[in-house]
């Protein structure tokens, strides 16, 4: 299962789209609770953030810290390479463009529910 947690409804509908296509099963995280908390509730295989959220870094810390062998991938503008170092540190698999998120969300989709 893919738990994502996006606001923007472009990137929503397009990976909403992407996982009905592939077959994978996807949940959003609520904007009413934590994404800690939604994940420790159910807990994903994957974990699709969008770094520029308000407390997107805290909240993937807090993942990172209740489900270890979760996979987590990251996007963000292209110029936020603050975000993106920062992610990486915290163990994030991948951080990505919302262009390369684009490109590669089949990819991104099916590699983060095959590794169980």
């Amino acid at each position: 299962m893919v738990l994502a947690a996006v606001r923007d409804l472009l990137f929503r509908s397009k990976i909403d789209a992407a996982a009905r296509r592939l077959g994978v099963e996807l949940a959003f995280a609520p904007r009413d609770r934590a994404l800690s908390e939604a994940a420790r509730e159910r807990p994903p295989e994957l974990v699709l953030a969008d770094l520029g959220e308000a407390g997107a870094l805290d909240e993937l810390r807090r993942v990172r810290a209740q489900l270890p062998a979760t996979r987590v991938v990251g996007f963000l503008g292209h110029l936020r390479t603050d975000l993106r170092d920062e992610a990486l540190g915290l163990g994030v698999e991948e951080v990505l463009t919302r262009g390369q998120l684009a490109a590669s969300l089949d990819a991104v989709l099916t590699a983060g529910t095959a590794r169980r």
